[in-house]
């Protein structure tokens, strides 16, 4: 009997694909199964890890990404199942941040919180697209980019630090959450308007996002209710419908998903929060699959010869990004929390989650190469440690009543 050899990536019809046996004639018989049970395998591990250190799992999900990247030549950019389960990856990423927000928060501390988010986004939205572009020989397009993409507030690092901590109730806990949401919501909106293609299919676009998002403030909670306990989940697919019906549509308009998702999400965040049940059943459906496929994807995009080749450039951009923020966010802190100033502007510095989304979407669309991506992550991955670390370790205001 003849054995099968093992290969794991190899060309196959024109296009690269995970193969693991070969027929006995030699050709390579594609296994997809294999290679999701493989990227499986790798979000499992990276939260192992991640719960070693105290870390955000997606920084480690990047890095394994990263590694299979190089070593297997396994890119979501080649792999059309992989692009597209991370494209939802990231809907539903944007859709969870929002939903983690709540609207009486937001409304109850958006004057303190407004002008932390508006010195959030413009320290850097003002700053790093002109370097980039006379510095760097970047085009306005990548550099505006970049600008936007680097302007957010990491949701994920907030939320671990904050509400996972048992602090996201307290004052200080409550205008660092507002203040994310406005940044990540501001950024959103200047992707939308920067890059949105003129046509109907922006209109129409638009139009549904004004008619759906106030619809689903109002009325998702009576659904819920409706459909409760049926077979079948019903309530968890009307969740579902109108998020995939608004990132079609922006799909079609050639707009990132990225506002409509949030915005949706932050319309039924206090439907969902007051039905544990089904909220923890939305959560199931990406956290548990498609947004660790989200940031693998993302990794397996980076070069590593970009890393290296410009080092350099990212430790500039990285810890100089963090310095910007806190330089523009620092004076605008209100003086009821002066003392914790120099913690929230380092929360405020952080970054990963909608930066990846702008990033992913810029690539998608050819509005940066591969090497900008990369440099562009390197960036994120300093955001998201450099400023968390040092909060935590030099800076928690409740660390001394721990």
């Amino acid at each position: 009997m003849r054995s099968n050899a093992l290969s794991i990536y190899q060309s196959h019809g024109g296009k690269d694909q995970i193969v693991v046996l070969r027929s006995p004639s030699g050709s390579a018989q594609v296994n997809d199964l294999l290679a999701l049970a493989f990227l499986m395998f790798l979000a499992v591990s990276a939260q192992l890890i991640a719960s070693r250190f105290g870390l955000s799992a997606a920084i480690f999900e990047i890095l394994l990404g990263l590694a299979v990247g190089q070593v297997l030549g396994l890119r979501s950019l080649e792999i059309e199942w992989f692009s597209f389960l991370a494209v939802l990856g990231g809907i539903g990423l944007t859709f969870l941040a929002g939903t983690e927000m709540e609207v009486e928060r937001v409304r109850s501390q958006w004057k303190s919180s407004l002008p932390l988010a508006l010195a959030s986004f413009l320290s850097i939205f003002i700053t790093v697209p002109f370097a980039l572009h006379y510095l760097g020989g970047w085009s306005w397009d990548s550099s505006l980019l970049a600008g936007i993409a680097l302007s957010e507030t990491s949701v994920a690092i907030v939320y671990v630090v904050l509400v996972e901590g048992g602090r996201a109730r307290t004052d200080t806990g409550s205008v660092i959450l507002a203040a994310c949401f406005l940044t990540n919501l501001i950024a959103s909106i200047a992707l939308a308007v920067l890059f949105a293609p003129p046509g109907s299919e922006v209109l129409i676009f638009i139009l549904a996002v004004l008619l759906l998002v106030p619809l689903a403030y109002r009325y998702t909670g009576k659904v819920l209710d409706r459909f409760k306990g049926r077979p079948g989940e019903p309530e968890i697919k009307l969740v579902l419908l109108p998020l995939l019906l608004l990132a079609g549509l922006a799909s079609m308009a050639g707009v990132a998903a990225v506002l409509p998702a949030y915005l949706l999400g932050f319309a039924m965040s206090r439907s969902l929060n007051e039905r544990k049940e089904a909220w923890s059943k939305v959560r199931t459906v990406f956290l548990g699959f498609m947004v660790s496929l989200f940031f693998l994807a993302a990794g397996s995009n980076v070069s590593m010869e970009a890393l290296l080749a410009g080092v350099l450039i990212i430790l500039a951009l990285g810890f100089g990004r963090v310095l910007l923020k806190m330089l523009f966010v620092l004076p605008t802190v209100s003086a009821s929390f002066r003392k914790d100033r120099v913690y929230i502007a380092l929360l405020m510095s952080t970054s990963l989650t909608f930066g990846m989304v702008f990033l992913q979407f810029g690539l998608g669309q050819g509005l940066i190469d591969t090497t900008q991506f990369s440099i562009l992550v390197g960036t994120i991955i300093i955001g998201a440690l450099a400023p968390t670390l040092a909060a935590q370790r030099w800076f928690d205001p409740w660390r001394g009543s721990s």
